[in-house]
């Protein structure tokens, strides 16, 4: 071979070296931290990674399971191109280093878009003759998987009923609740999801449930925090009555370390694919953009600019 061939290889090796490598590493890659893969919010966040996927090019997400909204927070001080869902409230708490993040850190929060509420469900054997919340003293009950936000929620409503240190709380991991329930070794259990639950549809298939409710007047005691909900009648196998719960709302969450561009994209991509993440469950049909405005925390500058060119309101705190 001439040294002049030799020479024009060389430079054209040279000259598309820069673009090869352009394409190679031009894919972004993010992890959404969700939820327990027994939770309808595990399905959820695959949902929507399917639909960043179809709507971002160059857009990769990869889901994680995890223990729940606390420990999701924790990790958003050590994590980067993170995405993460929580509830706005203790967003509000991590972001002020109060209760469980005193340690603070977690100033870079930024908000993205919201997801269906929590809803509680606090689910016993119809067997156990448990038909109230106070029926649960003296009874071995689970509040929800360990580090979750249902069973921080359960224990709340616990205390402000006054029966907390009265009822025999088991810490098991939340995908063991259904088994224990069976085999008698606790009356019921708490899941904090939207429903259909697939908890609780997986329980009402093989035994008959009574799902509690909140009362008026207890709810009164926690109304600042908590939203009334109702889970219809007919929701699940033999539960043929309306049940007063509450609900929370929950969102998704990044970094201000996110480029714009592509919280941007992934923010445009989250709702111009909406049918694609309506079908990971019925739920995800109920979210609206009005919810945008329950987030708390600052919007990420690359999602407030999509919801600004698509002519949302948001208001001014989110800004």
């Amino acid at each position: 071979m001439s040294s002049k061939r030799v020479f024009a290889i060389l430079v054209f090796a040279l000259c598309i070296l820069p673009f090869g490598r352009t394409f190679a590493f031009s894919e972004t890659r993010l992890v959404l931290k969700s939820a327990r893969q027994a939770s309808v919010y595990y399905a959820f966040a695959v949902g929507v990674a399917k639909a960043i996927m179809a709507g971002a090019p160059g857009v990769h997400i990869t889901v994680e399971e995890s223990p729940g909204s606390m420990v999701n927070i924790k990790e958003s001080r050590k994590r980067s191109n993170y995405i993460f869902t929580a509830p706005p409230k203790l967003i509000v708490a991590a972001i002020q280093s109060k209760g469980k993040f005193k340690e603070g850190g977690y100033e870079k929060i930024r908000s993205l878009w919201p997801l269906p509420h929590l809803v509680m469900h606090w689910v016993v054997r119809e067997d156990s003759g448990v038909k109230s919340l106070r029926d649960l003293v003296g009874k071995r009950f689970i509040p929800g998987g360990a580090g979750s936000a249902g069973a921080r929620f359960t224990i709340q409503i616990l205390e402000v009923i006054g029966i907390k240190d009265k009822v025999k709380l088991l810490t098991v991991d939340l995908n063991e609740g259904v088994q224990a329930v069976k085999n008698r070794r606790a009356v019921g259990f708490s899941t904090a999801s939207s429903p259909p639950a697939t908890m609780v549809m997986e329980i009402a298939a093989t035994i008959p449930i009574r799902l509690l409710s909140l009362p008026d007047d207890d709810y009164q005691k926690v109304a600042g925090k908590f939203a009334r909900y109702i889970i219809k009648k007919g929701t699940y196998k033999g539960v043929n009555y309306d049940v007063k719960t509450i609900s929370l709302p929950v969102a998704t969450y990044t970094l201000a370390d996110l480029p714009e561009d592509v919280a941007y994209k992934i923010t445009k991509a989250f709702w111009e694919k909406r049918q694609i993440w309506e079908k990971a469950h019925p739920a995800m049909r109920e979210i609206r953009m009005e919810w945008v405005n329950q987030m708390e925390a600052k919007l990420h500058p690359g999602a407030l600019r999509y919801y600004q060119e698509v002519g949302f309101p948001v208001k001014e705190s989110l800004r």
